[in-house]
């Protein structure tokens, strides 16, 4: 059954993500909520989005303004829920702020970063009544709930579309995932049809790595893509492909919203990401977790079919499944 919103206000806070910001949105509308929304980190420049990554000192004077500047025609709501994912451009003294206005809320922070990535998130969490991650070894560490991420309805497997690709990436191309994409296609050999989709944000961008990024000395300028896809078009690469490629970043240990896409396809997945073990939708016949650095296919996993998991298991992995579970503690 799903956790009911009916009547409730929840001022929500999210980055730009694929889409998926407006689909956690409309679920909680769907379930009766009135719900605000404002962008975390708020800029749209790539520049200004490179420099909210390595120096987010640099721009949260800017965003604080730009969140009490929003606020001021919010001031007079009464929330049930602040909801906040990620929350990178928000500090303290937003927060603090936000208290003060909605004291009646209840303060809800689920994190799809590691703290390795974002630790300045660490200093917020006492802002906070309710905190998820999607990282098991972050929710060890400071007592979180753990929740990993979800798939959209777009992804749930089309078993009409005929298979283009063997095996396909679509990614940003941050720190060693060119090299690894590179070191995957040179494993499975010139006979197997690959797409790879190595997005940068800027050609700048590739210069830049060119210099800071030892993983990019052989990279060619052609080898990218500075356009990024829709939901739409990466969900139509998914089913044209027979198995997914997935490259964590290496300070992460949680899934990456890539390996549920995957899942909900019903797709193989090739993964770096070696705590995918652990979790109950592994499969050895679906899953092969190869060595971030000398990757091994076995030579039958592309072509053997995909097993079926428990649908009860699919079911939990659902967007829904996923608002469910943050709510039903949150409103406990």
């Amino acid at each position: 059954m799903k956790q009911s919103l009916q009547g409730k206000k929840v001022l929500y806070i999210a980055p730009r993500f694929f889409g998926y910001e407006s689909e956690i949105r409309d679920e909680l509308t769907k379930r009766g909520a009135h719900v605000d929304f404002l962008l975390d980190r708020p800029f749209d420049t790539p520049l200004l989005k490179a420099i909210t990554r390595v120096s987010r000192e640099l721009v949260i004077g800017a965003a604080d303004r730009f969140y009490e500047n929003q606020l001021e025609s919010l001031k007079g709501q009464d929330y049930d829920y602040v909801f906040v994912i990620n929350g990178q451009t928000l500090s303290s003294v937003t927060l603090a702020r936000w208290h003060q206005y909605y004291p009646r809320a209840k303060f809800v922070l689920y994190m799809w970063d590691s703290f390795g990535n974002r630790r300045w998130a660490v200093d917020n969490l006492n802002y906070f009544d309710v905190k998820f991650t999607f990282d098991r070894e972050d929710a060890k560490a400071y007592g979180l709930n753990f929740r990993p991420l979800f798939f959209s309805s777009g992804f749930e497997a089309s078993s009409q579309v005929a298979i283009e690709w063997d095996i396909s990436f679509i990614g940003t191309a941050h720190t060693d995932r060119y090299a690894i994409a590179s070191k995957v296609a040179a494993a499975l050999g010139k006979k197997s049809k690959i797409y790879w989709y190595l997005f940068l944000q800027a050609p700048w961008v590739y210069w830049l790595y060119k210099i800071s990024n030892r993983s990019f000395r052989e990279a060619k300028l052609t080898d990218f893509k500075f356009s990024s896809l829709t939901k739409s078009d990466v969900q139509s690469i998914f089913n044209a492909s027979g198995c997914i490629l997935d490259i964590e970043h290496p300070k992460q240990t949680g899934l990456t919203m890539r390996t549920l896409e995957t899942l909900g396809a019903r797709k193989k997945l090739v993964t770096t990401n070696q705590s995918v073990r652990h979790y109950d939708f592994f499969d050895e016949c679906n899953i092969c977790v190869v060595d971030r650095w000398a990757p091994k296919i076995p030579s039958d996993f592309l072509t053997t079919p995909y097993r079926d998991i428990d649908v009860n298991i699919y079911h939990s992995y659902r967007l829904e499944g996923w608002v469910d579970e943050i709510f039903q503690v949150a409103q406990r």
